[in-house]
């Protein structure tokens, strides 16, 4: 086995082994979340249409659902810290740059979206300054992924 087939076996390994963790994330948060499918239910059907615009309308809550924004704050803090240790992995495993540029863009985004659910599960945030922040955090994800690796390109022509 040569060194570049060992190394896309240890990739294919820590992504399958990320979403294994997602799955059982999911499971857990299920699990220690009390009355989670009635909270949850009752988060879709609490959507009507808000005029944001002369002839603008988008979905929203008519309702605070504190018990799902917080299951879900902790899902995506949790995730975003085991996307740190996937980041170290990537980085005794020596991966490419882009998987390690990928995965600093899924911490960024995870751990902001973690952020902006706990700050709207306190009524700090509405609803739709929530989707505004998880607008910005994709775009700062994007950004992260392409700068990171940008500079690396940038680098390794350097030399």
């Amino acid at each position: 086995m040569t060194v570049s087939e060992r190394r896309s076996e240890g990739r294919d390994r820590l992504s399958l082994a990320s979403f294994g963790f997602f799955l059982i994330l999911i499971g857990a948060i299920l699990l220690i979340t009390p009355n989670y499918h009635d909270e949850f239910s009752a988060f879709i059907k609490d959507f009507h249409l808000v005029k944001v615009a002369s002839n603008i309308f988008l979905p929203a809550p008519k309702s605070s659902h504190p018990v799902v924004y917080t299951a879900l704050m902790e899902f995506c803090i949790v995730y975003g810290l085991f996307q740190i240790a996937i980041l170290i992995f990537r980085f005794a495993l020596r991966d490419p740059v882009d998987k390690k540029a990928e995965t600093v863009s899924g911490i960024v985004f995870w751990l902001g979206a973690g952020y902006l659910l706990s700050m709207l599960s306190a009524g700090n945030i509405g609803w739709f300054s929530f989707l505004a922040g998880l607008v910005i955090f994709i775009g700062l994800a994007i950004f992260v992924r392409s700068f990171i690796a940008l500079t690396f390109q940038v680098a390794r022509r350097a030399r």
